[in-house]
């Protein structure tokens, strides 16, 4: 967007820097898509090429807003093979330990093929944890068979953090393949301001 609106006004990379009063450097970091301007900072800079940002909100069209179908990109490749995006996975359990409602829609909803075996193995086990903590029926999709890994996939770590993963891991996770303690997704519901359960 600002490389468009940068080309548009005939602006060069230094000229819109200077117009916008940041470093020419993070002018071409935001275009190269190495850095995730802020709101204001985006604003500025759309401003120093004679456009304006408009911001709106709307409701996702056709899906409920908080699903586990909404997260098969939630994965990387690095050097030491694949890693969930935990972040991202924590987010919509933070969401949902806070609004419990929504668990059936958010697990209900079958994945695509992430193109990642270890995905799509943990998120039919954490919707079976989700289903089996709320007391509903485990959703049908998390048995088909390429929801269960053929060998464990553990996180790396050392070899006492693998051990500790192990050892927290909860049986729905397990039952998939993977080896994750509970509290690599799952938040103590105090830190999110819920009241524990009398």
């Amino acid at each position: 967007m600002l490389l468009d609106a940068r080309l548009a006004s005939g602006l060069s990379a230094r000229a819109l820097a200077l117009q916008a009063g940041v470093s020419t450097t993070t002018v071409t970091r935001i275009e190269g898509g190495r850095m995730d301007p802020t709101v204001g900072m985006l604003s500025r800079l759309l401003a120093a090429t004679g456009r304006t940002l408009e911001l709106s909100v709307g409701e996702s069209r056709g899906h409920a807003r908080l699903s586990l179908a909404g997260l098969v990109d939630a994965w990387t490749t690095t050097t030491a093979g694949e890693r969930p995006a935990w972040t991202r996975l924590r987010a919509l359990l933070d969401a949902l330990a806070l609004r419990p409602e929504q668990t059936q829609a958010a697990i209900s909803r079958t994945p695509p093929p992430s193109g990642s075996l270890m995905l799509d193995a943990l998120l039919a086990g954490m919707a079976d944890k989700l289903a089996d903590d709320h007391g509903l029926r485990r959703p049908s999709w998390t048995r088909a068979p390429v929801r269960f890994l053929p060998s464990p996939w553990e996180s790396p770590g050392t070899p006492r953090m693998r051990q500790a993963a192990r050892d927290q891991t909860p049986s729905q996770l397990r039952e998939h393949g993977i080896i994750a303690s509970r509290d690599s997704l799952w938040r103590d519901p105090s830190t999110l301001g819920i009241a524990p359960r009398a």
